[in-house]
């Protein structure tokens, strides 16, 4: 544990507080909550963080109380909570770049303390064990977890009798941990299927971390330590310490029928929540959890002899199978599918189909799992494929001569290769329907909440993304598409005063430009407030004016952290949290994210992605001795311009006239210092590219020819060079660069 994984950490917790549905916290996302507090409490004591010990503990006290409704000022309350957050980012931050936090927080904790009507954790400098815990609820991962089936002690049965003393809070734990369990058996079922798929195991890790918080607050200590044991299985699966087998998956399946038992318990003997029905064997449970933490090997299942499957499907009696049993003791080599036959008790036909069904059982799955990194393998194999055919063609072209076979056999090959290079590049790729699907069914539910009636337009649903990109876009897609819906969009009312149809459009749009994947959210709302986005930057000292701003760098302001115009805080956003944290997403994915909006018209937010495993069409073109790469999607046309369309007009420099458009010169060789060989425009190549909302004309001294390349990755070291989004090998052996024209434009207006 290190500073950097405690504020990733906090920062996990961020998230899930920005996706909360308005102030109200539920049973399910106190939880959640309760949680991440549990395990960053306990990771800042181990690297000696006291600040952020001292502030979980005091939001975990506040998130007690309001669970069971003893926060007066919910407003206070909420605020305090989002505060508590940002302080231990703070705190986090200081230390991963200082090594100490020297601010007081003494004051905060006050509030905390005032709110939640606990004593005050005091910010000392002494050792944070000394700290008292002053809410006996938090339950450290670390903490010793007692027997399934030790004996709960009267006082502990009185102790919890009194924390279920609220019904309601009773009952949507119920109702919450019976939908968690379903969700565990659905995705357990999963997991059965592709083993090494951590998305499964996470996916099962998350409701039983979320069943054993709230069951921890609750006191119910059965379902708690039931659901740690079957937790801690799960965790040493996805860090690698122990394999997804048949024995771990009936486990966890057993653990949850377990569970299903005790929380069905619950809604007839509250009063009873330790008390463990007759029907189940929690012993049996604990053992095999052992057992299988132990690495003993699980007994294989029990194959069915062939008499008990003529049994199980009523051909024969069991009498008459015990009968003839003996008889087949008493004539050794005889069989007893042999004595039934000779005796007419059964046909040849049944005794073949019961020994079908006994081998199906022994009979392996005729399927093949294979890990990611496995594909990531073939996928870049058949890139070096790709790559050695282009060589060989190139070898070829001079050589084959009139050899019509060798000819026709090369070209086959090429064919082959091409379709090879197809399948594996789509392994990975997955369309963005289904992420589409889900965030249209959210508008839904948004806008049914504000009282809004919209229409969701999708385009370009079947545009591919790499899988491990959809799930870390989603989280930031979902905050801006609630923006959208409450900020962006107005009431009817306000839409039939301004003359615009009653029913707002959101429109879900996937593209891939210049090398990209584009995915924007746009709406016909009533656009951003520029004037109300430059006071508060200003209230808030982000800049001292806005002279010299353009529309694009104003509306960036709104990812200033706390940077929120909304006049009032509703259900669904407004905090003033969220938008820097979507561009930390999306940066994090070296992207990036453009804003446009006209006042009465709406906004557009376009999130843009580079490619890190595709194979494009580019055309090679040539600067001195170097060739690099343009995507042919980026591309609008070429030409060698005559004199007069050259132009170096004041204010916007050097442009050139293209069907009656000034569009800006860019001079490849100066953004790269190499020589080339024509500096003069009429008598160099110009193509006019697209990068973003507008075009511009590289100038190159030649186009070598358009090729299928595979994009491979510069490395850590040149990941953020603007204007370069990866390498591909050429038909010669020697590297190419492609270009990334929005960076490329971004990088020549320095």
């Amino acid at each position: 544990m290190d500073y950097q994984s405690l504020a990733e950490q906090i920062d996990v917790m961020a998230s899930d507080f920005l996706l909360l549905d308005g102030q109200e916290i539920d049973i399910s996302d106190a939880g959640k909550f309760l949680n991440h507090l549990d395990q960053i409490s306990s990771d800042a004591e181990k690297i000696n963080v006291r600040q952020v010990t001292q502030i979980s503990r005091s939001m975990n006290n506040i998130l007690g109380k309001w669970l069971i409704d003893q926060v007066e000022d919910k407003v206070t309350g909420f605020a305090l909570l989002e505060k508590s957050i940002s302080l231990m980012q703070e705190v986090a931050l200081s230390y991963k770049n200082k090594g100490s936090y020297e601010e007081n927080i003494e004051s905060f904790l006050h509030e905390c303390a005032l709110l939640s009507g606990e004593p005050v954790i005091e910010a000392s400098n002494d050792d944070p064990s000394d700290v008292p815990n002053d809410n006996p609820n938090d339950v450290p991962d670390e903490m010793p977890i007692p027997s399934l089936t030790e004996e709960i002690s009267p006082k502990t049965e009185e102790k919890s009798t009194e924390s279920v003393q609220d019904q309601s809070l009773l009952s949507d734990f119920i109702i919450e941990a019976t939908e968690y369990i379903d969700e565990i058996e659905v995705n357990i079922l999963n997991l059965e299927q592709e083993p090494e798929n951590k998305e499964f195991i996470n996916a099962i890790f998350r409701p039983f971390h979320s069943i054993k918080g709230v069951a921890s607050f609750l006191n119910l200590n059965t379902i708690r330590d039931l659901a740690h044991k079957l937790e801690n299985l799960l965790d040493k699966a996805r860090n690698g310490e122990m394999e997804v087998t048949p024995p771990l998956i009936d486990i966890v399946l057993s653990g949850a029928d377990a569970l299903k038992i005790l929380v069905n318990q619950l809604k007839s003997e509250p009063q009873g929540s330790d008390q463990i029905p007759k029907n189940l064997d929690l012993k049996e449970l604990e053992k095999q959890i052992q057992a299988l933490e132990g690495g003993k090997p699980a007994p294989p299942p029990a194959r069915k002899k062939l008499g008990e499957i003529l049994v199980d499907d009523g051909i024969i009696g069991e009498e008459a199978l015990q009968k003839y049993l003996e008889v087949c003791e008493q004539t050794p080599g005889k069989k007893i599918g042999e004595v039934l036959i000779s005796e007419g008790k059964v046909t040849p036909k049944q005794i073949s189909q019961a020994l079908r069904k006994q081998a199906e059982q022994t009979t392996e799955i005729s399927a093949i799992r294979v890990d990611t990194h496995k594909l990531d393998d073939i996928i870049d194999m058949v890139g070096e494929l790709v790559i050695t055919q282009s060589m060989i063609q190139q070898d070829l072209a001079a050589n084959i001569g009139d050899n019509r076979n060798l000819t026709r056999d090369i070209s086959q090959l090429f064919r082959i290769t091409s379709a090879l290079q197809r399948a594996s590049t789509s392994l990975r790729m997955i369309p963005i329907k289904q992420t589409f699907q889900r965030m249209s069914r959210l508008v839904r539910d948004l806008s049914k909440a504000a009282g809004k009636f919209v229409s969701v337009e999708l385009e370009g649903e079947e545009t591919e993304i790499d899988r491990n990109m959809v799930d870390e876009i989603y989280n930031p897609l979902v905050h801006m598409v609630r923006n959208s819906v409450d900020h962006g969009l107005e009431t009817p009312e306000e839409r039939i005063k301004a003359g615009k149809p009653e029913k707002c459009i959101i429109k879900l749009a996937a593209y891939h430009r210049g090398g990209n994947i584009v995915i924007e959210i746009s709406d016909d709302g009533r656009g951003l407030d520029k004037q109300k986005l430059i006071e508060k930057a200003i209230k808030n000292r982000f800049i001292q004016t806005h002279e010299g701003l353009t529309d694009a760098e104003i509306f960036r302001l709104v990812f200033m952290p706390g940077l929120s115009t909304a006049e009032k805080i509703t259900d669904i956003s407004g905090r003033g949290v969220g938008m820097d944290v979507v561009k930390q997403a999306v940066e994090k994915l070296r992207g990036k994210v453009d804003i446009e909006s006209k006042a009465g018209q709406g906004t557009t937010f376009a999130t843009s992605f580079p490619l890190t495993m595709a194979i494009i069409d580019g055309m090679i073109v040539k600067v001195g001795p170097e060739r690099y790469i343009l995507p042919t999607t980026a591309i609008r046309q070429a030409l060698r311009p005559d004199r007069g369309s050259y132009n170096n007009i004041v204010g916007r420099g050097e442009t050139i006239t293209v069907m009656g458009q000034f569009l800006p010169l860019v001079r490849l060789y100066q953004l790269f210092e190499i020589e080339p060989e024509y500096k003069d425009p009429w008598e160099a190549i110009c193509v006019v590219v697209e990068g973003g909302d507008h075009s511009k004309c590289l100038l190159v001294d030649s186009i070598v020819g358009k090729a299928e390349v595979v994009i491979k990755s510069l490395g850590e070291s040149f990941k953020n060079i603007k204007g370069i989004s990866g390498g591909a090998i050429l038909g010669d052996g020697q590297v190419g660069l492609i270009i990334d024209p929005e960076g490329l434009f971004e990088f020549s207006e320095r």
